[in-house]
């Protein structure tokens, strides 16, 4: 990477790179630069301009500072205010501080900025306070420790020497620092020199009210050396007593020895006043040697406070980032979920395919991150994809895009995205961009995509298309934004799919219309022809049911003639009858009994549909009917050996109805029962009280049940369930079909029960009284059997 000269500064840069604080999107906490210098920087600012401008004024640049930087921060979850930056307790990466900087010196106008802000700012109150205990000297060895305290890691600080009044100190930046100030490090790095130097350079004045030390240059990085190096050079402090009373000492030994030389004839006073010398130095050494010992624990105690301090201080600043950067998702999570429900009330409420593609597309730019996004439909008949729309390229290219056609070839990103429907991460363009389309390959170059994301646009199952989105620049996507468009890209899917379905039944409505039109009037010339069909069918009807009743009552005159003959023949009243001769006359009066209830079913069916059947309702001993039947049909039973058995719970049931279609009913299903029983089976009647006011009978035989697809067609006129061609009496399939219809004449209901090879029940019920003694409520009662 070619650096730039340091006139170039990172604000050339139009979008901050990196994230400004919180976590970065390897997950590690971005601590690059201390909340303090930030707050210092403002602080600085504010009072410059106010000293100049006033208050108002100083307000103004604090939120136009805050304005800039908000404008290159791409993603709106780490927008900043006043009072955040102003918080001491925030941690920043250093591409932001430099982003601050430069605004800061452009808003203040002072060319300097850097310099006087370490000057004014940089030693804050409780750096002071905290290196008084020690030497000039002992606090520029200490350099690293409070670079590191502030900058953690992200500056590397380097004490070369130190002597009483002179220090040469250095300083470097580490890879993460380089990587983000990338070609404007020299510019960045003058800004970093001069405001460490200068702050440096105030230890003396501020923290022990000396002048400032003085600065030699001797390399910067923005010169292009490796690092920064500074000498400096202040006051020296005062040598302690020590040396004093060692060289009284010292002279009051030579003062003795030089008088026993040179006088030794002094009274012996003067030489015990000498020899005591050592006697009061002696102690004095002892008290000053005590005091040193206790400035040296004491320093201890201040020392270990220190850290004590600074780790309680470390301490509460990881609890707060740890707090901040809880806020920052929360903050993100708002900001996504306001923009996926603003987006879904949008593209909710309309049903347009381009304005649904539209507003994602402007979600996806305006909310996240990218600096612009595009999306293909898929066109499945002819296989490729059209109707391409873009956000965050020129209008001139996205009229382009629009007419662009791009087949599905199977290596290119839009098909494989598509066709293996799963998300593809783009780290760098340069790895997919020689195996996709000529046409992807435009529009990913024209955008100037060098990252992104391809997902498809996937609802129930059916493809509908592909969206991108992408940036300028390289970039990792964290997994929480791939979840968030994956979301998008879904609420995208439906609503398209929703709006697609919606034309396919605008375009089958109009085609429905028209085809409503033509059957309408196929329809009223198929009515007028209906009409007249069912005219000419009701006078068919009516010439048939009479045909039938004239029929039936001119047949009725030569059956009887002929079974008359025939009993008569039978009976030997003509003479006697060969064996031969009798068989054929006893078949000649079955089928003449058989044709004779034929032409009698066709003639009650006939008065039934022509609604001439009148019943003669009474009161009809139930015991009395059961018994009339079961004595007739008791002849027809005994010759296949069948038991048949009347029940009932109650004596004296009554019905209420006509006597003979009573008589005629229950004779019809007794005899259906014989039919259909096996030789030696059984058939039983029962009769129980229904309240309120009928009676059910149920007629129930062994025979093979009635099949569960013939059950809904059993009443119905000439349907027979079984035919059984061994079974002489076989009819015209009319004989349930009389039956209901009489039942349902005397007000009642019959229903049949029956599985296939247990036989068949049928359940009855009839009125016990007349209909108008009942109460409304009884009279309206109705239930079927089962």
């Amino acid at each position: 990477m070619s650096l730039l000269p340091k006139s170039h500064r990172i604000v050339e840069r139009p979008l901050m790179e990196f994230r400004p604080f919180g976590k970065d999107t390897q997950g590690v906490t971005i601590q690059d630069v201390s909340g303090i210098t930030i707050r210092a920087n403002l602080e600085y600012l504010e009072e410059a301009i106010q000293q100049h401008k006033g208050p108002e004024a100083a307000e103004e640049a604090l939120r136009t500072l805050v304005a800039l930087l908000n404008e290159r921060i791409p993603d709106r979850t780490y927008h900043v205010t006043v009072d955040f930056l102003k918080n001491h307790w925030n941690s920043y990466s250093y591409e932001f501080a430099m982003f601050l900087a430069e605004f800061s010196v452009q808003l203040s106008h002072e060319e300097n900025f850097h310099f006087n802000l370490g000057r004014e700012k940089f030693l804050s109150p409780i750096i002071q306070i905290l290196g008084r205990p020690f030497s000039i000297a002992q606090i520029y060895r200490l350099f690293p420790h409070f670079v590191e305290k502030f900058t953690k890691g992200s500056l590397k600080p380097e004490v070369v020497s130190v002597t009483n009044g002179h220090a040469v100190m250095r300083l470097q930046l580490s890879e993460s620092t380089n990587r983000q100030f990338g070609p404007y490090l020299r510019g960045c790095a003058e800004r970093i020199c001069h405001t460490t130097k200068a702050t440096v350079a105030e230890v003396p004045a501020r923290m022990f009210g000396k002048r400032a030390a003085s600065i030699q240059d001797r390399s910067c990085i923005a010169e292009g050396a490796p690092h920064c190096e500074w000498a400096f050079t202040w006051e020296p402090e005062q040598q302690t007593m020590r040396g004093w009373i060692f060289g009284g000492l010292a002279l009051g030994l030579a003062t003795v020895a030089t008088l026993r030389v040179f006088a030794p004839d002094q009274p012996w006073w003067v030489s015990a006043g000498l020899s005591l010398l050592p006697l009061l130095i002696l102690p004095l050494a002892k008290r000053l040697w005590d005091d040193r010992l206790e400035i040296q624990e004491r320093g201890k105690i201040i020392q270990e406070q220190l850290e004590a301090a600074e780790q309680r201080h470390e301490e509460l600043r990881e609890a707060y980032l740890a707090q901040e950067h809880t806020l920052i998702e929360i903050r993100r999570r708002v900001d996504e979920l306001t923009m996926l429900h603003q987006l879904t009330l949008h593209i909710g409420s309309t049903l347009d395919r381009e304005t649904i593609i539209g507003s994602g597309l402007k979600a996806i730019v305006s909310s996240l991150s990218f600096d612009h996004a595009w999306a293909a439909v898929w066109d499945a008949p002819h296989q490729h994809f059209h109707k391409i729309q873009s956000e965050g390229m020129s209008e001139q290219w996205a009229a382009l895009v629009q007419n662009i056609h791009i087949p599905s070839a199977p290596q290119d990103l839009l098909h494989r995205t598509l066709h293996m429907q799963e998300s593809i991460v783009i780290e760098d363009i340069t790895d997919i961009l020689s195996q996709c389309h000529p046409a992807t390959q435009q529009i990913l170059v024209e955008a100037g995509t060098q990252s992104g994301f391809s997902l498809p646009l996937i609802s129930q199952n059916q493809p509908l298309g592909v969206l991108i989105v992408g940036s300028t620049h390289q970039k990792s996507i964290p997994i929480a934004e791939q979840n968030l468009l994956s979301t998008v890209a879904h609420e995208m899917a439906i609503a398209l799919d929703t709006a697609m379905a919606y034309d396919e039944i605008e375009a089958l409505n109009i085609g429905l219309e028209n085809k409503v039109q033509e059957r309408t009037l196929a329809l009223q010339q198929a009515n007028t022809d209906l009409e007249a069909a069912n005219h000419r069918l009701k006078e068919l009807d009516r010439m048939k049911s009479q045909f039938l009743s004239h029929c039936s009552h001119e047949l009725r005159t030569p059956l009887t003639s002929i079974k008359g003959f025939t009993e008569n023949l039978l009976h030997g009243m003509v003479g006697p009858l060969a064996e031969r001769q009798h068989l054929y006359l006893t078949r000649i009066s079955a089928n003449a009994n058989r044709l004779t209830r034929m032409i009698a079913d066709l003639l009650d069916l006939s008065r039934i549909e022509a609604g001439t059947v009148r019943l003669a309702h009474g009161s009809v001993s139930l015991f009395e009917l059961l018994e009339n039947v079961t004595q007739e049909l008791l002849p027809l039973t005994q010759t296949k050996a069948q038991h048949l058995t009347v029940e009932l719970t109650e004596d004296n049931l009554t019905l209420w109805g006509d006597q003979d279609r009573l008589h005629q009913i229950v004779t019809n299903l007794v005899h259906n029962a014989h039919k259909f029983s096996p030789q030696e089976g059984r058939i039983l009647v029962r009769a129980s009280p229904a309240p309120p006011g009928h009676i059910l009978l149920t007629i129930s035989d062994t025979g093979p049940g009635i099949p569960l697809e013939a059950q809904a067609s059993l009443f119905q006129p000439f349907f027979q369930a079984h035919r059984i061609p061994e079974i002489g009496t076989q009819g015209l399939g009319l004989g349930l079909s009389i039956v209901k219809q009489l039942v349902e004449l005397h007000g009642g209901t019959i229903s049949v029960e029956s599985q296939p090879g247990e036989g068949a029940t049928f359940h009855l019920r009839l009125p016990a009284v007349c209909p108008s003694t009942l109460s409304p409520s009884a009279q309206a009662f109705h239930e079927p059997l089962i």
